[in-house]
């Protein structure tokens, strides 16, 4: 019986060395997979925002005019750079805040500006299906403290989803407001409408809806990105959605303040 019992307290402690170095061998070869997807997404960025910034030189007639077919070519060439770029900053963007290795930049800045930069760089994709934009706000100015960079990605993000799967000759509209408490972005676009089910996962990475199998260029990382974003940020990503496809995204920060920046500032640095 003592035989059975110390044969069976080895058996199991070669079980647990042997799991224990599996463990391991999978957590290497992560970080490994990690630090290889981080290097490429990394290393990809400076050439397509190179292209991005040739094409729309071309685009306004810097080295000559261009046919109406010429013209074409190059904007759907440069909304393919785009998506590219896109895709490759969330792909990157994720990978820093899955690994906890984010430093956010908190600085201060005035968000009606990086709307209105950001509508004017996807002004293309925004005509390709005849959108009309509204900014409805009553601030002539929306000063918020954040890393702008990434509050940028956010609003992106937002916008493509607007323009990926909002239906044409229809209308997008931008609100923001502010009060001594919150600052509070929304865009909302026309839609094929989806249930309430589907809403709840639209946050969570590579999610699928009846929208997303209709449109093949999905990745599903857009609103997880954008959610990750704005949590760092200790605010709150939003989305609804009428029954007559009325969609509605959006996100809360926390307003701006001496205090609330000091505090922000001392939180990322401890970090």
């Amino acid at each position: 019986m003592l035989h059975i019992t110390i044969l069976t307290i080895l058996l199991l402690i070669g079980f647990l060395a042997f799991q224990r170095r599996t463990i391991l061998k999978y957590k290497e070869l992560s970080i490994r997979e990690k630090s290889f997807l981080a290097t490429l997404t990394h290393d990809l960025k400076s050439p397509t925002r190179a292209q991005i910034n040739m094409l729309n030189l071309l685009l306004k007639g810097n080295f000559g005019k261009l046919n109406p077919q010429q013209y074409e070519m190059i904007k759907l060439t440069c909304t393919s750079s785009k998506y590219m770029s896109n895709l490759v900053g969330n792909i990157l963007t994720n990978y820093k805040y899955e690994s906890h290795s984010v430093n956010l930049k908190m600085e201060y800045f005035d968000l009606i500006k990086i709307i209105n930069e950001i509508l004017n760089e996807n002004k293309y994709s925004l005509c390709d299906k005849n959108f009309d934009v509204k900014i409805l706000t009553p601030l002539n100015e929306c000063i918020i403290f954040a890393d702008e960079l990434e509050i940028r990605r956010v609003i992106q993000n937002l916008l493509n989803n607007a323009i990926t799967y909002g239906l044409k000759n229809t209308t997008i509209k931008i609100k923001l407001k502010k009060n001594s408490k919150f600052t509070i972005f929304s865009i909302s676009n026309e839609s094929n409408p989806i249930s309430q089910k589907e809403i709840k996962h639209l946050f969570k990475k590579f999610s699928n809806t009846h929208n997303t199998k209709i449109n093949k260029y999905s990745t599903g990382l857009g609103l997880y990105t954008a959610k990750n974003i704005i949590e760092q940020h200790n605010g709150k990503v939003y989305a609804k959605c009428t029954d007559n496809g009325k969609f509605t995204f959006g996100f809360r920060l926390k307003t701006a303040t001496q205090d609330f920046a000091k505090s922000q500032t001392n939180l990322k640095g401890n970090n």
